[in-house]
């Protein structure tokens, strides 16, 4: 999901301009998120997966979040 943030040029102070305007990317993120929660929450035996408890699905989105800034501080660091 926060790759498409991630690969935007860190020159520009918010990076978070206009993502939600492309209704592509929208769309797709959307797609992923909820495909996601049905394979994790429902697939079980299929997909080789168990349910998660509210805390891991608190701790999974706080991962993620956490990439958010730790990949604009990296983009910072000159090669």
């Amino acid at each position: 999901v926060f790759n498409e943030i991630n690969s935007r040029e860190m020159e520009k102070i918010n990076v978070l301009e206009g993502v939600l305007e492309n209704y592509v990317f929208v769309g797709v993120i959307s797609c992923t998120v909820i495909f996601q929660i049905i394979i994790v929450e429902y697939l079980g035996t299929f997909a080789s997966t168990t349910p998660l408890t509210l805390f891991q699905w608190i701790v999974c989105i706080l991962f993620g979040f956490l990439g958010m800034p730790v990949g604009a501080a990296i983009k910072l660091i000159h090669v």
